[in-house]
Order: structure tokens, then C-alpha cells, then sequence
């Protein structure tokens, strides 16, 4: 320590300078037994203020190092720049989020040369990583105050110049982000010269002045509180902005502009109560806050995952929330509606056996791969959206959906009223699932004998050949095929188009499509001004449902034919399909073949697809949405234990709705046993009125 002190070089060139002062934060950072001043006792501390500590008391001591050092603090920020140090860390310069992005990217890939007069690097290399922001945090205030005396120096100019300047490029960066037009759309019209995105950058230059020129206690503080009233207006309006989102529909662009609105507010703040403190003596410990939270904020700028956390969060929430109001009307909780459930999911079942019938053709008609898997898409998503359109239900896309509806009851605790709610709630979601796959597997195989029979009698054949059929049959063993990965794929696949259903909904009712195609002048002139309006409401109610419909036919279709191009072995099992396959399979090989052992494995390979589609999809959906609300889960074990014990006291709710409450044989035989219009009041009234009699 000693030597390094004496050896300080106030005079020397800028890349001497600071490599002495590297040396000196390596010894401050430095771990282990913190030295002591001969002959006195240390004080309880980190062992970062201790060091810090000896460094103030040699200093004190010896004037001459004390000299040398402000020097090479002095001859080193005069030859550097603070801007970019105090304005960029954590900030964007407004290109948005794919701007940042791809520049982050390239950052990665593509070194950047040393800029020598920047301060920024030299603070980063002086106070690398996280363990650099932590040292900073846990120095002790009056060390800090000690140390910030000991420097005091007019040479220290060029770190307030450093941040007049930034306040300037802040103030015009909110000016110029909250000026975009995406943003002025979605703000009270107001007239510019009241925006407080228009006056914040001239309230923030006069506050500059004012301060510069040192005037007034009084006039210093007339414009401090201005700059304030113009932060809180800008906070303000960006939060109205992005409430208006989260309620109609979300850009996640824009999302990324307006947090960067805020976090850009929030360094301006700091950087003007710097500038022109209500309370000096507190000016040291707010720079070293300020210079922890750069440090902190040049890490995370690192990772890419920080980048699109806020931004995705905003988007998928609306997403989930979307998915999950869909989720709830697949969720069952009277005897009618459960009924109603079967029904739809014996129409779904119904069509998915034609569906069924032209995959087996296209699948045996041996076409090139890419028309292999366009026609097996096509064929997915025109029987999907006949489904929705006709009212019915599929039963494997309910998991995802009805996982994001859950998601908001999850976060309970174990003996609370709200986990029994919970596991209430689980036991309609789970008889309501039952439902739908018992109404799609039982109508779906009659369908197909029925089918078959027909077939039979009129062209004496069956649809599979008996190879084909044993090839089916084969292809759905548990153990001697992929069928369970291929089931886990397909329910990774469902949960995507529920993703992408939401997003196309969220993204239609962003650009407000229903209301362009329901004044669309071209629409009107075609169609008659109430149909264009009709064409307008059917998009808002079904972009989900049509997005979530195309993007799964294509995923199940077109994952076969891609996997296979790339020579990987990947294919698609989806439980109601692959009922109708196994189906039209066992017609065709016949009664005598059902109770054959392959036949039976198949038949349990069948039950272990619906097991695997059903709770992939709902995982993925449970915990995304989770994630998206940033709830914390309550303990699995925990649920598990809960769901066992509401299961054994009541199995027979999480299999079918619980009657309907009993209502009274007959009404009481009393003139006066229920209130009604006939029932004297007048001695009611009287005793409300009076308190004596009349």
C-alpha cells in the first residue's frame, strides 16, 4: 500500500495514470484480513470500508501522497469524457427493441476497439462485475464522506460538465420517445406546448443555468421543483400508456420504449438532484448509489435475457390472460354445462374421423415431402376450424388453455380457504378435460366403424390394407416406437398454437383490423355496410381460435415432412387422430385381432398419448402464464398432497359435476314463514320510528 501510494503519478500520461488507479481499486476490492494504522484498533466492518478506511487515514497523514493522488484523479478526468459513463449504462439510444438487440449481438461477435478518452471503460475495469457494485454498496457513508474531502479539487469540473451534458441527451431522449406518434395516439389530446415531453428539456436547460451561473438558493429550487412536476408528468403519461396496453393489446416494441421512458427518468432524476442537491451533505453517498447502479446496469446490458424480459412479460401476459378467458369456458362446474361439454366434444369427435380418414390416405399415398405435409396441414387446419365454427370441441386443445386460466389461483398457500378453492377449481378442470376426451375417443371410434361398415358393404373393401393396418397398429406400441416422445412433441406443439392464437388476437386488436374491415370502403361497397361491420366482430371473436387453428394444423402437418428432410426421425401423435387411425386399423383386421397382445399394446399406447399430449400442454401452459404474472407457484408436494386429499374425500367431483343443491319439498306451511309482499311491516316501521308505544 505504501509503495503504491509513493509511487502515484499526478503528472503522468493518461494510460499511467490509469494503471495506477487500477491497481489502487484491485487493492481496495482486495478479500481477506482487512490491514489496520499501527497502534490503532479497527472498528467493526466490511472489509471493504476498512481498507477504504486506512486509505482515508494515510491520506490524512501523509499530505504529500495525499497531493499526488487528487492529482492523478484530476489529470485523468480531465482527459476523459463522463457522458456516455452517466447517460448510456442500461439505456438505449431509442432504436428499439430489435435495434438493441441485433447491436447486442454484435457486440458479442464483434469486438469493439478501445476508446481511451472514455471514462465508462475505465469504470468498468475498475469495478468489474457484480462483485465491483457490491463493494461500492457496502462502503460505509462516513468513509465515503472522508474520501470525497480528501479529492475536493477544482479539477474535478469535468465530472459535472460530464453531468450537465448528460442531462441534456436524457432529457432529449424522454422528449424524443414520447413525442413518437404510437405514443401520442394513446395520450389525451393535449396541446404540445403542455406536453411535459415538449418541456421537460427546456425546464432541465434552465435548471443547467441556473446552476451554472450559481444563482439563487430560491431560483435553483423554482426550477428543481419544475423539472420535478415535468419527471412526474412524463412518468405519468407513459404509465397511462402502457395501462391502456395491458388493457386493449400489447406491442411489445413499444412496450420496450415506454420502460425505457422510465428507466431514462430515472437517471435524469438522479443526475439533477446532483447537480443541484436539496441537501449537500448527502452528495456523496447519492454519487456512490449512482455509480453502483451504472455498474450494475452495464451488467445486465450484457445479457440478452434482461433485454427481452420486460418487454416479453408485457406481451405474453396478454397473451396468457387471453388464452386463459378462452380456457374458462372449456371448464365445467354444473351438470348442464358439463353435458353440453360432452356433446360438443361427441361433434368434434364426429368430424376428426374424417379427419382421421384422409390422413391415413395421404399418409399411404407416398407424395414428395413438402406436398406430404401441405396436404396433411391442410387437412388439420380445415377440420379445426370446421370444429370451431360448428360450436364443438377438441379435447386436446384444452390443457394450454385452461392451464393459463388456472394460473391466477396458484398462488396460495397450503390450509389457506383459497387452496381449497384451488383444488375445487382443479377438480372442474379436470372432470371438464374428462369430458371432452371421453365425448372425442367415443364418438370418434364409433364414427369410424360406423364408416368402416359403410365402406364395407358398398365397395367390399375396408380403407387400410391389412399391411397398412398392422402398420398402424405397430406404430402406436409404447415400447417398440417413438410414441411417447412423439405424444410429448405433439403436446409441445398444441401449447405453441395457443401462443400463437393468443398473439394473432393480441396483434388484431393492436391494429384495430376488426374496425378497419367494418369501415373499409371497399368491404362496404362489396358486402353492405351491416355485413362489413358482421365481418368486423367475427374477426375480434375468433382471430384466437383461427390463429390457434392454422398454426396447429401446420405444426402437426409440416413437422413430419421438415424433421424428415433433416433425416430426424420425428413425428406427430395426437390422441383423438390417432383414435381414428387405430380405429380404421382394427375394422380392417377384423374382430378376431382386437385382443391380440399387439393390438392391446397399441390400445395402451393410445391411453399413454393422451396422457403425454394432455399434460405437456397443460405444464407448458400453467407455467408459462405463471411466469408471465410473476407469481410464485405454492409447493408442488404440497398441491400434490392437497389434490390427493380432496381427491379421497371426494373422487367422484374430479369425474363428474356434483348434483344440482335440493331445492324445498314445499313452501313452509306458516302464513309468515318467508318475507313477502302480504307480511305485515307496520310494527317494524313503528319500532324503527319510536321508541315507546303509540
Amino acid at each position: 500500500m505504501y509503495a503504491l501510494l509513493a509511487a502515484a503519478p499526478p503528472q503522468a500520461p493518461l494510460a499511467e495514470g490509469v494503471a495506477w488507479l487500477e491497481q489502487l481499486a484491485s487493492w481496495l476490492r482486495t478479500r481477506g484480513p482487512a490491514p489496520t494504522w499501527p497502534g490503532r484498533l479497527a472498528p467493526v466492518e466490511s472489509v471493504g470500508s476498512a481498507r477504504l478506511r486506512l486509505l482515508v487515514e494515510i491520506l490524512s497523514e501523509v499530505p504529500l501522497w495525499c497531493e499526488a493522488v487528487r492529482g492523478v484523479f484530476a489529470s485523468v478526468l480531465a482527459e476523459t469524457s463522463a457522458l456516455r459513463l452517466l447517460a448510456d449504462p442500461g439505456l438505449s439510444s431509442g432504436r428499439g427493441l430489435v435495434g438493441d438487440l441485433v447491436d447486442r449481438l454484435g457486440q458479442r461477435l464483434v469486438p469493439h476497439a478501445p476508446d481511451e478518452s472514455d471514462l465508462a471503460a475505465l469504470v468498468w475495469r475498475l469495478f468489474p462485475g457484480s462483485s465491483g457494485a457490491s463493494w461500492l454498496d457496502e462502503l460505509a457513508k462516513d468513509q465515503v464522506v472522508a474520501f470525497c474531502e480528501l479529492m475536493s479539487s477544482p479539477s474535478f469540473a469535468p465530472l459535472r460538465t460530464g453531468a450537465e451534458d448528460a442531462v441534456a441527451v436524457l432529457a432529449a431522449r424522454v422528449s424524443a420517445l414520447g413525442l413518437a406518434s404510437d405514443v401520442l395516439a394513446r395520450l389525451p389530446q393535449v396541446s404540445m406546448d403542455h406536453s411535459p415531453f415538449v418541456r421537460l428539456p427546456l425546464a432541465c436547460e434552465a435548471l443547467r443555468q441556473a446552476v451554472r451561473t450559481s444563482a439563487q438558493g430560491s431560483e435553483v429550487e423554482h426550477h428543481r421543483e419544475a423539472c420535478a412536476e415535468l419527471l412526474a408528468g412524463c412518468r405519468t403519461a407513459a404509465q397511462s400508456v402502457l395501462g391502456d396496453m395491458h388493457e386493449q393489446a400489447v406491442d411489445t416494441d413499444l412496450v420496450y420504449r415506454l420502460e425505457l421512458i422510465g428507466h431514462s427518468l430515472d437517471r435524469l432524476e438522479a443526475l439533477l438532484w446532483l447537480l443541484a442537491p436539496d441537501q449537500p451533505h448527502l452528495l456523496p453517498a447519492a454519487a456512490t448509489r449512482l455509480l453502483s447502479s451504472l455498474v450494475q446496469a452495464h451488467q445486465r446490458e450484457q445479457s440478452l435475457a434482461h433485454l427481452l424480459r420486460g418487454s416479453v412479460r408485457s406481451i405474453s401476459r396478454r397473451i396468457f390472460e387471453h388464452t386463459g378467458a378462452v380456457g374458462r369456458h372449456y371448464i365445467t362446474t354444473s351438470q348442464d354445462d358439463y353435458l353440453r361439454l360432452v356433446r360438443a366434444a361427441a361433434g368434434g369427435g364426429m368430424l376428426t374421423a374424417s379427419t382421421a380418414a384422409l390422413k391415413l390416405l395421404i399418409t399411404f399415398a407416398a407424395l414428395p415431402l413438402f406436398f406430404d405435409g401441405l396436404a396433411a396441414s391442410t387437412n388439420y387446419a380445415l377440420s379445426f376450424l370446421l370444429i370451431q365454427l360448428l360450436g364443438f370441441t377438441l379435447a386436446t386443445k384444452q390443457p394450454s388453455m385452461t392451464g393459463a386460466a388456472v394460473a391466477a389461483s396458484m398462488d396460495v398457500k397450503v390450509g389457506d380457504k383459497g387452496l381449497r378453492s384451488l383444488v375445487k377449481h382443479l377438480a372442474c378442470v379436470t372432470r371438464s378435460q374428462l369430458a371432452s376426451v371421453f365425448g372425442n375417443l367415443s364418438a370418434v371410434v364409433a364414427t369410424v366403424t360406423l364408416v368402416s361398415i359403410v365402406l364395407q358393404g358398398l365397395l367390399g373393401r375396408s380403407l387400410l390394407a391389412v399391411n397398412e393396418a398392422e402398420y398402424v397398429v405397430h406404430s402406436l406400441h409404447p415400447l417398440k416406437s417413438g410414441t411417447l416422445v412423439f405424444a410429448a412433441l405433439t403436446g409441445l406443439l398444441l401449447w405453441c398454437s395457443s401462443v400463437f392464437g393468443g398473439w394473432l388476437e393480441n396483434w388484431v386488436s393492436y391494429r384495430r383490423l376488426p374496425e378497419a374491415l367494418a369501415n373499409h370502403r371497399g368491404i362496404i361497397l362489396l358486402l353492405g355496410e351491416e355485413r362489413a361491420r358482421w365481418l368486423g366482430a367475427a374477426l375480434a371473436r375468433n382471430a384466437c381460435g383461427l390463429g390457434a387453428n392454422v398454426s396447429l394444423g401446420l405444426l402437426l402437418g409440416m413437422t413430419p415432412a421438415v424433421s424428415r428432410f433433416f433425416g430426424l426421425p420425428l413425428d406427430v401423435r395426437h390422441v383423438t387422430l390417432s383414435a381414428g387411425t387405430l380405429a380404421f386399423a382394427g375394422t380392417a383386421l377384423g374382430p378376431e385381432r382386437l385382443l391380440q397382445p399387439d393390438f392391446l399394446w397399441a390400445v395402451a399406447g393410445l391411453v399413454l398419448v393422451g396422457v403425454m399430449n394432455l399434460s405437456v400442454s397443460f405444464s407448458l401452459g400453467l407455467s408459462a402464464a405463471m411466469r408471465s404474472r410473476g407469481l410464485e407457484p405454492v409447493g408442488f408436494l404440497r398441491l400434490g398432497r392437497a389434490v390427493l386429499a380432496g381427491g379421497i374425500r371426494s373422487l367422484a367431483e374430479f369425474i363428474i359435476p356434483p348434483p344440482p343443491p335440493l331445492l324445498p319439498a314445499r313452501r313452509p306451511t306458516s302464513r309468515y314463514g318467508v318475507l313477502s309482499a302480504e307480511r305485515p311491516r307496520a310494527s317494524t316501521r313503528g319500532q324503527e320510528g319510536h321508541t315507546g308505544p303509540h
